[in-house]
């Protein structure tokens, strides 16, 4: 990636654009979630100049889940997803797990994530359950109860 990405903490409040722009869907609102203001949840924004171009949330959820995650579509596969996952593998050094739209399960994989169970529909798409453990061998990560 040629141009400058930031990754800082910030407020739920940052990231919401952001993440209605890329995950909602024609009639079907991006779920409010009432965990995003919980104080165990942490958020992080990618900026690019001025603009926030990718966002992450983690919170505590039967374990801890990889929520709302999302990258403009100008910057997609530029490297900011796995700069955004770096800063939370480097903060929340525990096993996570997320729902993952089908679309997006090559490149969990590719950052050591593991599928879990058959693939199923929420919000009218199809999803994958995705987990990750830090690796304690330097091996892959272990698939985890969730």
């Amino acid at each position: 990636m040629t141009t400058e990405v930031r990754i800082e903490r910030v407020d739920r409040d940052m990231i919401l654009e952001l993440r209605r722009e890329v995950l909602s869907r024609p009639g079907i609102p991006v779920a409010s979630l009432s965990q995003d203001l919980a104080p165990t949840t942490r958020h992080w924004a990618a900026w690019v100049g001025g603009a926030v171009v990718g966002c992450v949330s983690v919170m505590r959820l039967r374990g801890w889940a990889l929520r709302g995650m999302a990258v403009s579509a100008q910057n997609q596969r530029q490297g900011v997803g796995a700069r955004l996952l770096d800063f939370v593998f480097d903060e929340v050094d525990a096993p996570m797990w997320c729902n993952a739209r089908l679309e997006a399960v090559s490149f969990y994989v590719q950052l050591g994530w593991v599928e879990v169970g058959p693939i199923f529909t929420m919000q009218e798409q199809p999803h994958q359950r995705m987990t990750w453990r830090p690796s304690t061998d330097g091996g892959t990560p272990r698939e985890i109860e969730c």
